[in-house]
């Protein structure tokens, strides 16, 4: 089995499926809506509030994509004939954090590119460097969260509460570490820990908003490192 093999089919997949595309255009549709405002009823919006509500849905809509092709294969059966030396198993837990990746630059440059045009639509002027940071964030982000359900998928395969569990990380999670955040008794070293290492709260809000400090990099490339470690240790030791 190669991973290359792996990683092309389900590619071919993506840009074949009608899940991409509607996808994309619901993560451009309220994007849109701001740029029209601004264009054609003086909206009083910057270009951020273009890359805020791509993010909209884009934070919750590019992990379900990143998640289908291992979730497919472990509906419909299909992972186990590919899992029988420990070998094909940590070839096929790379080939799938590879699609992870991919998934998350086409949308970071759908993302890009839309945040590009209609900026330029609504007369909006749009920085260069936020260019390449939506692209990179939205890599970082589908990286982290991708790789996250995938490592869970190889301790708790029931697909179902899979996507529950995205639902609550994603949308619930943080607002419950904010009410965390404003209790007055609470450490700073805490404080700072969960505003700036902790990826699980400030991904999905600054993947919007592109204000990314130096420590939230450095977390996120540790956490998915971290991640992909303990996958491809569970990996070899599950039995499928």
């Amino acid at each position: 089995m190669r991973i290359s093999k792996l990683v092309f089919y389900d590619f071919k997949n993506i840009m074949t499926s009608w899940i991409t595309y509607f996808s994309l255009v619901l993560c451009i549709l309220p994007a849109f809506g701001i740029a029209y405002s601004v264009a054609n009823l003086n909206g009083p919006f910057e270009v951020i509030q273009l890359t805020y509500f791509f993010a909209f849905f884009g934070t919750l809509l590019v992990v379900i994509n990143a998640m289908l092709p291992f979730t497919k294969d472990i509906s419909q059966n299909t992972i186990t004939l590919m899992m029988n030396t420990k070998t094909n198993r940590m070839k096929y837990y790379i080939a799938k954090v590879i699609t992870i990746g991919i998934v998350g630059l086409i949308f970071g440059i759908a993302g890009s590119l839309s945040t590009y045009f209609l900026a330029a639509y609504a007369g909006l002027e749009m920085p260069g460097e936020l260019m390449w940071q939506i692209i990179l964030h939205f890599v970082l982000y589908t990286l982290f969260y991708g790789t996250l359900f995938l490592t869970i998928s190889t301790f708790y395969s029931n697909v179902l509460a899979l996507f529950i569990i995205v639902l609550l990380s994603i949308m619930l999670f943080p607002s419950l570490l904010d009410g965390i955040l404003m209790w007055d008794g609470l450490s700073e070293w805490v404080n700072t820990f969960i505003r700036e290492y902790l990826p699980l709260y400030f991904l999905p809000e600054v993947t919007g908003s592109h204000n990314w400090l130096s420590a939230h990099y450095v977390s996120s490339a540790a956490g998915i490192i971290l991640i992909a470690v303990i996958g491809l240790i569970k990996i070899q030791k599950r039995d499928y």
